[in-house]
């Protein structure tokens, strides 16, 4: 995002750095380093910056549109047949909070029309809904607190082995790889990407609805892994017996080279 973008927001607005930054909860010194692109803008501020000041993301993101919502988009937009597309082509958000909740009013509209909107650039025609991934089974492919763009899959019976999705049932919404066995038909495979989680199954008529995962927006910049010193020390020494061990045998060799002439 440009940095531009922030500092002509924040004049139209006429709130000083200290001022914008409290409002979106991060720190003066924190909207300095944006403002001057010396770090990127959070998932968790962009969302932030939308729902305090009304901004729009996509003008936040690409700088192609309203900056503000226009009147006509400040009230909840209907929905469109269930496909998760609204009229103006904004995607509802299910936060991880709202999970339960979505289980049992996922059919009613009205429920549907008080969850967060947002336009995603390049997802603006299409039946696409927002999801916050909860728990680490997904790791390294969803992080916990990702949020998922996915597409709806209106034949269960459909879906592609293997594909990563949000599966909405009675249990639960869970990300997982989806797979079904031709032998029987009538349960959903359901794998975990985290070994450390079993896979299991669950009966076809307890799911409710299955969204395939498109893209992601992450906020969750894996560091690369950090030798500590303690760790080098044990490199080091473990070299050094090594190097140590190779001179005894060629010394070995060599006496034994010189016994035998």
């Amino acid at each position: 995002m440009s940095d531009s973008r922030l500092v002509v927001l924040r004049d139209l607005l006429s709130l000083s750095q200290q001022e914008f930054a409290s409002r979106i909860g991060i720190t003066q010194g924190a909207l300095s380093q944006l403002e001057s692109q010396k770090s990127k803008l959070s998932l968790d501020s962009l969302l932030k910056i939308n729902r305090v000041f009304g901004v729009d993301c996509n003008w936040l993101v690409t700088g192609e549109g309203d900056i503000f919502y226009q009147p006509d988009k400040r009230e909840p937009q209907p929905m469109d047949n269930h496909l998760g597309m609204t009229r103006e082509g904004y995607i509802p958000l299910v936060r991880g909070e709202a999970h339960a909740g979505y289980i049992e009013n996922y059919l009613d509209e009205k429920y549907l029309d008080t969850l967060e909107v947002y336009k995603i650039p390049g997802y603006e025609a299409g039946g696409y809904r927002l999801f916050e991934v909860e728990g680490d089974s997904m790791v390294p492919s969803i992080y916990p607190g990702e949020i998922v763009v996915t597409e709806r899959l209106p034949d269960l019976l459909a879906i592609e082995n293997g594909a990563l999705c949000i599966v909405v049932a009675e249990e639960g919404i869970v990300a997982k790889r989806t797979y079904i066995y031709e032998e029987d038909r009538n349960m959903l495979i359901l794998k975990s990407d985290n070994p450390d989680y079993k896979t299991y199954s669950i009966p076809m008529d307890s799911v409710r609805e299955v969204w395939r995962v498109r893209a992601k927006i992450t906020n969750v910049f894996v560091q690369p892994q950090v030798v500590d010193a303690s760790r080098l020390k044990e490199l080091e020494a473990d070299i050094m017996t090594l190097k140590q061990e190779m001179s005894r045998l060629s010394a070995d060799k060599s006496s034994t080279s010189s016994t035998a002439e």
